[in-house]
C-alpha cells in the first residue's frame, strides 16, 4: 500500500509547484510521473497509483494554474509547462531512480508530445492513457463533454471559436489577449466551484502540428490505451489515425472509459508485462 504525501519543487523560476508522492518503502528503483488533463482527475489517478502492479513509486506534479500556490489559471508565458516539466523530470532524476516513466493521461499526452519534440531521451519510456493529442484531430465524438456519465467526474467547457480566434492573433504576433479565458473546468483545489483557464495555459499544452516524426523519436519506448467506452475519443477513430498517419498501434482495453481506465485491472496487467519491473 503505498502513502499518500503532498509535496513541492522549484521551478526555474523559484515559484513552488505542488506534487502528490506516492512511494512504497523502500524506495522503488523505478518513477512513473503521471501528468493530469485539463482538469486534475486526483481521485482518478489515486486509485492508479493504489492499483499499480508494477514495482515503482508514483509521482503526480499539479500543473502549474491548477494549485492554490501561484496564480490561478493562467501561466506567465507560452510555453512555460515545458520549462516546468523538464524541472521536474530533473528533481526526480536527482532522487536516484535508475528508469523513468513519464505518463500522460487526456490533454497530459500533448504535453508529453511537446517533451519527446523537444527532448526525447528525458524518459526512459513513455505511455499515453485515453489521449487527447490534439484538439484537431477527426477521432472525438461529436458532443462529447454531454456523454459523461455522473460516475465519470468530468464537466468542462471550451469555448472553441474564441481560442481558435486568439490562436489567429497569437500567430500574428499579437499577444496581448493570451491572458483571456478560454476553458471553465471544475475546481478540485477550491470549494467556490469552478477554474478559468487562459489561451496561454491552454496553448501550452499542444505542440502547434503533430508531426510523424515525434513518434518516430521514441520508438519501441512508448505504448498507447484507450477504452471501448472512452466518452471522449472515439477509440476506432483514433485507432485508424495512429496508425495511418503515425505508423503506431495502440491498444484498446475493453469495459472501460476515459478515466476509469487508469485503475483497470486489464491496464495494469500489461503495464506489468511491459514494463517488466
Amino acid at each position: 500500500m503505498y502513502k499518500e504525501e503532498w509535496k513541492t519543487y522549484r521551478a526555474r523560476d523559484f515559484s513552488q509547484l505542488q506534487f502528490a508522492h506516492y512511494q512504497k518503502e523502500p524506495q522503488q528503483t523505478t518513477a512513473l510521473i503521471l501528468l493530469h488533463g485539463i482538469t486534475a482527475e486526483l481521485e482518478h489517478h489515486r486509485k492508479l497509483a493504489h492499483a499499480l502492479q508494477i514495482k515503482a513509486d508514483v509521482f503526480l506534479p499539479i500543473l502549474r494554474g491548477y494549485d492554490q500556490l501561484n496564480q490561478r489559471g493562467d501561466l506567465d508565458y507560452i510555453g512555460q509547462y515545458d520549462d516546468d516539466l523538464f524541472d521536474f523530470l530533473h528533481f526526480v532524476k536527482r532522487k536516484g531512480y535508475e528508469r523513468v516513466i513519464l505518463a500522460g493521461h487526456s490533454m497530459g499526452c500533448a504535453n508529453l508530445l511537446r517533451i519527446i519534440d523537444l527532448n526525447p531521451e528525458a524518459a526512459d519510456y513513455y505511455l499515453f492513457l485515453s489521449p487527447f493529442f490534439h484538439p484537431a484531430l477527426p477521432v472525438y465524438r461529436e458532443e462529447s463533454t454531454d456523454q459523461f456519465k455522473p460516475e465519470t467526474d468530468v464537466d468542462y467547457t471550451v469555448h472553441e471559436k474564441k481560442a481558435g480566434l486568439l490562436m489567429t492573433l497569437y500567430k500574428m504576433n499579437i499577444h496581448r489577449f493570451s491572458h483571456k479565458t478560454v476553458a471553465e473546468i471544475p475546481d478540485e483545489f477550491d470549494a467556490t466551484g469552478r477554474l478559468e483557464l487562459s489561451f496561454r495555459l491552454l496553448a501550452s499544452r499542444f505542440l502547434e502540428k503533430i508531426t510523424k516524426d515525434v513518434f518516430e523519436k521514441v520508438e519501441g519506448r512508448t505504448k498507447t490505451y484507450v477504452g471501448d467506452q472512452d466518452e471522449v475519443v472515439d477509440p476506432e477513430k483514433l485507432k485508424d489515425w495512429f496508425y495511418d498517419y503515425c505508423g503506431q498501434k495502440l491498444e484498446v482495453i475493453e469495459g472501460t472509459d476515459h478515466n476509469h481506465i487508469l485503475h483497470h485491472e486489464e491496464l495494469h496487467r500489461s503495464l506489468k508485462e511491459w514494463v517488466k519491473v
